[in-house]
């Protein structure tokens, strides 16, 4: 038996079948990619349709991407004596010294002078849209050194990875973020108020520590079926401004809402113009 020649034969046989199995995955792959192309402008004619406008052009999202086991810091009342000083009174919401106040939770530390609270508090975006975003690098600088130098003297983090500052009239407002891996957690924050370039109102929740403990990997829904979903509950002449992917570990879905450590998951995140938010678990139920 000439064992040379069949091994070549075998040899070859083995690289054809290869060649035909990844010829076949290429071909597959492609008609998957072309009928999710496909799917995906059935879903914005729809919505065409409606009356409702997708102004991202870019729909393009991962098609898998890794969870993240994360807890968040606590606060306590060094931090109140850092702001307030050491006579203040307690009312059993909030500390009061003269004309400024402390309302401490487990997660989040608001800080505020009265004046301004009626401001301070409507930090959610529908709030929001009216401000004008900053662009000057030197203002820019100047606010942030001033926010700095106010955590500093409070005791609390400075980490953070994404800064965004915005204006309205006589009040700024700088918000800051953190990421992981290019994907922001979206309940994790620092709004900082100012009024004529003085700080008369701050806001820290949920700073996040991330484990060692890896996440895990979850394949993303795709968007055409989160905007075919997402379809009923607009309107005509709704206006979708963003979509992005996100963190986040708290769900409105469970009834406690005041998770300070668990995994956290990708999130699709929709804007409208209006100020309205959805936020859509990206990965199937478990």
């Amino acid at each position: 038996m000439d064992w040379p020649k069949i091994k070549t034969i075998l040899i070859t046989v083995l690289l054809v079948t290869n060649l035909m199995l990844g010829y076949t995955f290429f071909k597959e792959q492609q008609r998957f990619e072309e009928e999710k192309e496909d799917n995906l402008q059935d879903v914005v004619t729809l919505f065409e349709n409606k009356g409702v406008e997708i102004k991202p052009s870019k729909l393009k999202f991962p098609k898998s991407i890794k969870s993240v086991n994360i807890s968040f810091e606590t606060f306590d009342m060094v931090q109140v004596d850092a702001l307030l000083g050491s006579e203040y009174a307690y009312d059993g919401e909030k500390f009061t010294s003269g004309n400024r106040f402390v309302i401490l939770d487990e997660t989040r530390f608001i800080y505020s002078e009265n004046d301004h609270y009626s401001r301070v508090s409507q930090d959610g975006l529908p709030s929001l849209t009216q401000f004008d975003p900053i662009d000057n690098q030197d203002e820019i600088d100047v606010l942030l050194m001033k926010s700095n130098e106010f955590m500093t003297r409070g005791g609390f983090n400075l980490k953070y990875d994404s800064v965004a500052v915005f204006q309205l009239g006589k009040y700024k407002l700088v918000k800051m973020y953190d990421f992981y891996n290019d994907y922001r957690f979206d309940e994790s924050r620092t709004l900082i108020w100012f009024f004529e370039d003085e700080i008369v109102g701050f806001k820290k929740e949920n700073d996040v520590n991330i484990s060692s403990t890896p996440g895990s990997k979850y394949d993303i829904i795709s968007i055409d079926r989160i905007l075919y979903g997402l379809l009923p509950k607009l309107k005509a002449d709704d206006v979708i401004k963003s979509i992005s992917v996100i963190y986040k570990l708290n769900d409105e879905s469970l009834l406690v809402t005041n998770l300070v450590l668990g995994e956290a998951l990708p999130y699709y995140r929709i804007e409208l113009e209006s100020g309205e938010e959805f936020h859509i678990r990206a990965v199937l139920d478990f």
